[in-house]
């Protein structure tokens, strides 16, 4: 099975031994590290860039998914780094988001610029692949695992101030800056898509000051619990039931 993960960080465990390829799309040309893993095909891309320097809003969404499309992929597992706006999510946590709220401003949402089409998000994460990434990470001993959560997504690359925070906790759990237009445009190439969240921090407002070092620093400290849950699903995808995802 050919599957695409998405992170903003590397993870060296599983692409050490990968190949590099460049993909050309109509939105520009997109560096992917492949490799084969057990029956699998990984591509692994940084949204970040190879630099690693690309900022959320500037990210070319359109041409990460489409890349993916043209590789054939067949599901979508994306890493999210994210701040809780919850007391009871607390950092070094996991959540396995069900549901979105798009609070970005200026990013190209959508690959249906000239004609009228209206694609169905009422499940906008793919329920058969958040069924065995539950299930993976429910395997893994020491993480807090949420299997249920709202995720807003704002703009960036500011951090949220904490009137912003306190406005959006009364609808949503989580929040980043890199989900939307990422799961729309997967939706909208058929793609069954899901996501793992690690809280990274607690949103403002909820902490006295935030630090991106904090942010990457329990990335790193959390890495070794994700490559674990990444093997588990990887090992489990092809017991995935049938889903809806690419008829929406």
């Amino acid at each position: 099975m050919k599957i695409g993960i998405i992170c903003g960080y590397e993870i060296n465990e599983l692409t050490n031994n990968s190949e590099k390829i460049i993909v050309e799309t109509i939105y520009g040309n997109v560096p992917i590290k492949f490799v084969k893993y057990k029956k699998n095909e990984i591509y692994f891309i940084n949204r970040h860039g190879e630099n690693k320097n690309i900022p959320p809003h500037k990210i070319n969404y359109r041409a990460n998914i489409q890349a993916l499309k043209s590789c054939k992929i067949d599901n979508i597992i994306s890493i999210l780094t994210v701040g809780s706006m919850k007391k009871k999510i607390k950092a070094g946590d996991f959540v396995i988001p069900d549901d979105f709220i798009d609070f970005t401003k200026s990013r190209c949402l959508s690959y249906f610029d000239e004609d009228r089409i209206h694609i169905d998000m009422n499940n906008p994460f793919c329920p058969s692949l958040r069924k065995l990434l539950i299930e993976s990470c429910e395997k893994i001993e020491k993480i807090n695992i949420h299997t249920k959560g709202i995720y807003i997504t704002t703009e960036g690359p500011r951090l949220e101030t904490a009137s912003e925070i306190k406005c959006f906790s009364n609808y949503s759990d989580i929040v980043g800056m890199t989900l939307v237009p990422e799961i729309s445009l997967a939706r909208e190439k058929g793609i069954c898509y899901v996501s793992i969240c690690i809280v990274c921090n607690m949103a403002a407002g909820l902490q006295k000051e935030l630090s991106i070092d904090e942010i990457s620093n329990t990335f790193i400290e959390r890495k070794p619990q994700l490559f674990n849950v990444i093997q588990n699903f990887l090992q489990n995808i092809e017991n995935k039931n049938i889903c809806k995802c690419i008829n929406k």
